[in-house]
């Protein structure tokens, strides 16, 4: 299920559940600030290619089965496709790369549940992505403010990820992270 997709300048969040209890999956991905209307679109576009270049796909496939043999048709059907996983792919390699993702993924086995990723991280960056797109909405930031806080957000999960990192390589995983009442206040 999708939270928050393509509304929101920042980037989305979603959350996708395999079964009622067997495991969850929670994505944030923070575009870099400045990231322009066009670009989240075509960012969209790439992210819903698979079921939309699938269904093309299929669709050419009847559509010239009629006409060509089977095999010159499956080839027609999957050139399309991958055309378009080209296109995309390449339409939206710089803000893929320059985006921030934090994942946190839970596991439910005989009643209880156990997760892995950042998870105050993932929290903290959720709480302050949401207050800075209420006080948007709320006329509380200028567009210069909300773009700097938007920033200094997106920069703190790069630290908070290049720290975490260094952690692992190092075998020490510390139990302190950075502080949540910290997050977009370095503006």
């Amino acid at each position: 299920m999708r939270v928050l997709d393509g509304k929101h300048p920042w980037g989305y969040f979603e959350a996708t559940r395999l079964s009622r209890g067997a495991w969850m999956r929670e994505r944030l991905t923070v575009f870099p600030p400045g990231t322009n209307a066009a670009e989240r679109r075509a960012l969209t576009f790439h992210r819903e290619w698979p079921v939309i270049g699938a269904i093309l796909a299929m669709f050419a496939m009847v559509l010239f089965g009629s006409v060509l043999q089977p095999f010159p048709s499956c080839v027609l059907a999957f050139a399309l496709y991958g055309v378009g996983v080209w296109l995309t792919t390449r339409a939206t390699r710089r803000l893929r790369a320059a985006s921030r993702c934090l994942m946190v993924i839970t596991i439910g086995f005989d009643g209880s549940a156990t997760s892995f990723g950042n998870i105050r991280s993932m929290k903290a960056a959720r709480l302050a992505l949401e207050r800075l797109e209420r006080d948007h909405r709320d006329g509380l930031l200028t567009p210069v403010r909300y773009e700097a806080e938007w920033a200094s957000i997106y920069r703190a999960i790069d630290d908070d990820r290049v720290a975490l990192a260094d952690e692992l390589r190092e075998g020490i995983l510390s139990s302190e992270r950075r502080p949540v009442d910290t997050w977009g206040s370095d503006t």
